[in-house]
């Protein structure tokens, strides 16, 4: 299990264990530097210039360290410093000075950044977690080098200009090869645009001891977590033991976000699923999804309020539903499927659903998954998009908590959220930027819903069963052909 740490915590944790065991913290600087360096080795051939790029804080006496050790080494280095090596404080102040006695060609950018030299590898130690306002004038000038110079670039803990917190960027920020973080991962490698800044992430230890890091953080499925959270399946098993699915999805025009539903909770590891369809949409489903039930709720071209009372039929007895890809937005639908939102059975809810829930203050039963995307949630939080974008951790974790229920918001990093609990997804890829990619996602967490899983364990399944076959479909058809359907076809979870 990956498990990352938000900046704050990650200080305040090294900061107890330096107090509570006497450990050297220039000791962590020394083996963060030498992480750096075996970092340059993988992109620098021996005896190689690398321009290094160092801050004022400790962030740069990782770097003016890191510097040190590569000449020890036999390499060469140029070092950029922001300023002084006898205007620098504590460690970092001590590292510089030391990089300074080494005889290292050193530039103290005042007010123009220097004539870029030839090198192989530049490494980034101009900012680190503790960077809080947007980076500006000869710093910001300095990032715009780097991204321009066309030789790897390594980051130190973080890309500078990049919030650790968010994954946010702060005024300018470096567009990184390779990012050496230390200990673990902060969540803005994880948040884009932060994910995509990073680029190859190495975690390295640096000696603080597990016992001291009791930080909560955020989980990460690694294959091994997703195979063991699985419900298991007896050889003697029949279709009853996995549990039964009712989808409600589809309307007229929009037939196959109820067939892409219906099939992923097939394909998910549901024992029965029924189709709750309007009668235009009857034939399609039958012949797409043949394997799955149908019942037809509604003679006309969507699902209407006369049919409320046959959707709470066919829901008794079920193990979990499925509720609102391509439902489309009539009142007279909403009136028929709120009482299903309502009601205490393991759920989906995503899409159409989703908006008139935001619309109408409908509130989901505690085993519920909600599944908006960035426009859905901001709805739902009654607040604009940029907001979701900027603060994502806080509006999912805000939002879970205010409906009691489980939280997933879609994006290229998936954040899933209930209660305390706080898990991330980072499988998929952009190909699965597609219309019906969200109903294969319902599909599948109903269906994992029906097998067993809780709430947050479906929801974390599902996105991560859902990422590793757009992955496949992918890498089957390229980024630009994928469907949905494709990505359907591609689900496989053991």
């Amino acid at each position: 299990m990956i498990k990352s740490i938000s900046p704050q915590d990650m200080q305040e944790m090294e900061h107890a264990f330096l107090d509570g065991t006497g450990y050297p913290a220039i000791l962590l600087m020394e083996h963060a530097a030498q992480a750096v360096v075996d970092a340059i080795h993988r992109y620098a051939p021996d005896g190689s210039r690398v321009l290094f790029v160092c801050g004022t804080g400790n962030n740069g006496g990782d770097g003016c360290a890191a510097a040190r050790l590569y000449l020890q080494q036999g390499g060469l280095a140029t070092v950029w410093m922001m300023r002084s090596p006898s205007q620098m404080r504590g460690d970092a102040g001590t590292n510089a000075m030391l990089l300074s006695a080494c005889g290292a060609e050193m530039h103290i950018l005042y007010n123009e950044v220097p004539e870029l030299p030839e090198c192989s590898v530049i490494v980034d130690a101009l900012f680190g977690t503790g960077l809080a306002r947007p980076v500006e004038g000869i710093a910001a000038e300095v990032i715009d080098v780097m991204n321009a110079a066309g030789v790897p670039v390594i980051s130190v803990d973080l890309p500078s200009g990049l919030d650790g917190g968010s994954g946010q960027i702060l005024g300018n920020a470096v567009h990184a090869t390779e990012t050496v973080t230390f200990h673990r991962p902060k969540h803005g490698h994880y948040l884009y645009p932060g994910r995509e800044l990073t680029g190859k992430l190495t975690v390295t230890d640096i000696g603080i001891l597990p016992d001291w890091d009791g930080a909560q953080g955020i989980d990460i499925l690694e294959p091994a977590d997703a195979a063991a959270m699985l419900p298991a399946r007896p050889r003697d098993a029949h279709k009853g033991n996995f549990g039964h699915v009712l989808t409600v999805a589809g309307s007229e025009g929009m037939a196959g976000a109820a067939v892409l539903c219906t099939k992923a909770a097939l394909r998910s590891g549901a024992g029965l699923v029924t189709s709750a369809c309007t009668f235009p949409n009857l034939s399609i489903l039958q012949s797409l999804v043949p394997c799955a039930m149908a019942s037809v709720v509604s003679d006309i071209d969507h699902i209407e309020a006369a049919s409320q009372a046959q959707l709470s039929d066919l829901a008794k007895g079920k193990s979990a539903l499925a509720i609102g890809p391509g439902l489309g937005r009539n009142e007279d639908t909403f009136m028929a499927i709120r009482p299903l939102i309502e009601m205490d059975i393991p759920k989906v809810v995503d899409a159409d659903a989703l908006t008139m829930m935001a619309k109408h203050g409908a509130k989901p039963g505690k085993r519920t998954v909600l599944t908006p995307h960035a426009g859905e949630m901001a709805r739902l939080c009654d607040c604009l998009i940029q907001d979701i974008l900027q603060s994502p951790i806080e509006y999912v974790q805000q939002l879970a908590s205010d409906l009691e229920c489980c939280v997933l918001l879609k994006g290229a990093t998936t954040l899933i959220a209930r209660g305390e609990e706080l898990a991330m997804n980072i499988t998929g890829s952009e190909a699965m930027a597609t219309g019906g990619s969200g109903d294969v996602l319902t599909g599948m967490i109903a269906g994992l819903l029906a097998a067993g899983c809780s709430t947050l364990e479906a929801a974390r399944l599902g996105a991560y069963y859902h990422g590793l076959a757009g992955e496949s479909a992918c890498r089957k058809l390229g980024s630009r052909a994928v469907t949905a359907m494709d990505i359907c076809e591609q689900i496989r979870i053991e």
